[in-house]
């Protein structure tokens, strides 16, 4: 995991985020979860999976962020993946993943059901409960057995908008008339990603935490105005935010090089994003400034260039005397004869 994702996986840990993740992009901002009814869960779990030749193969589950949500008895399992990049095969990919923890639910399910029957084993004594069917055992799940469902959100934040498929069948290649594709799809299940992109969220309203300030902020990342009238509306929340929000801020405006890094800061710092945030846009400008200079610097060499050619110099006398390179003495030949043909037409 890199830095980038540990700083956003570390924002977005808090249960009371997490919890207002989940009811805006799900739950259309109703307040469903609460996050004193979130636990963490273990992100990473192998799995093995043993063929028909009984050999065996682990897959490996990595999740980002995962949490079980108990409300009076135990009723789903919540994942969330953050992306900072374009994910082409992302609804193949949280489908393998949410697979794994149905299998992984149904064997923790089975091993329990083993440690239990060895301890009626031992003590003698076994109900009609215990007895397995052939179906039963074969399965390694009984019939009365239950799992919990996985809620699977895709948190993307990279500048550019989502333009990756949001389900299976986004992905698929089909040809033929609409009736064709139409029934074929009747034949195959499809699988849709819940997908929220953190700089395009039409409602940030839905959001009750401060993901409702963070997104509006996001939404204005290419318009500097908009970004300063923003960050004046809600000066008394980006005057003093925590270090998490900071470092996740961080990513999402890809300003690593401009804002500093504050992971070993005290705990309950807190930190002006107005002040920081300027600090970007100054720095564009000094960029803008420096590259407005070297094209400057680039267009006086090559009209140097152009009047030794005109004098008759040779290109190794040019780049003896100029110091300059083969590629700006041949551009310099191509705008002298562009010239020269403009002049005879």
């Amino acid at each position: 995991m890199g830095r980038a994702d540990i700083a956003v996986k570390n924002w977005l840990n808090d249960n009371g985020r997490f919890a207002d993740l989940f009811n805006g992009s799900v739950f259309n901002g109703r307040k469903i979860i609460l996050p004193d009814e979130l636990e963490d869960l273990d992100r990473e779990t192998d799995i093995l999976i043993t063929d028909k030749k009984d050999r065996r193969k682990g897959l490996q589950r990595h999740r980002d962020l995962v949490k079980r949500w108990r409300k009076k008895v135990d009723l789903a399992v919540l994942a969330c993946e953050s992306q900072d990049k374009v994910h082409y095969a992302m609804p193949v990919r949280s489908m393998l993943n949410d697979s794994l923890t149905y299998t992984d639910q149904i064997r923790e399910i089975w091993r329990q059901h083993e440690k239990e029957r060895k301890r009626q084993g031992s003590s003698g004594r076994k109900t009609a409960e215990q007895k397995l069917t052939q179906e039963e055992y074969l399965s390694r799940f009984r019939k009365n057995d239950r799992i919990f469902p996985v809620i699977n959100l895709v948190f993307y934040y990279d500048l550019q908008q989502w333009d990756g498929a949001k389900d299976l069948y986004d992905m698929f290649h089909l040809e033929g008339e609409l009736e064709d594709r139409e029934f074929l799809q009747n034949l195959i299940p499809n699988y849709r990603i819940n997908l929220l992109d953190a700089g395009n969220v039409e409602t940030p309203k839905r959001f009750h935490s401060d993901l409702q300030q963070i997104f509006g902020m996001l939404k204005c990342r290419g318009d500097k105005n908009a970004m300063r009238e923003y960050l004046h509306q809600n000066r008394q929340y980006f005057e003093r935010i925590d270090v998490e929000t900071y470092q996740a801020v961080r990513e999402f405006m890809h300003s690593e090089r401009v804002m500093k890094d504050m992971t070993n800061s005290r705990k309950g710092t807190r930190i002006n994003m107005c002040k920081a945030l300027e600090d970007i846009y100054e720095e564009g400008r000094e960029e803008g400034r420096e590259e407005g200079k070297e094209i400057g610097r680039r267009e006086e060499q090559l009209i140097l260039i152009s009047n030794m050619l005109r004098n008759g110099m040779s290109a190794e006398d040019i780049k003896k005397y100029a110091k300059v390179t083969d590629e700006m003495i041949a551009e310099a030949h191509r705008e002298k004869d562009q010239i020269s043909i403009s002049e005879t037409e």
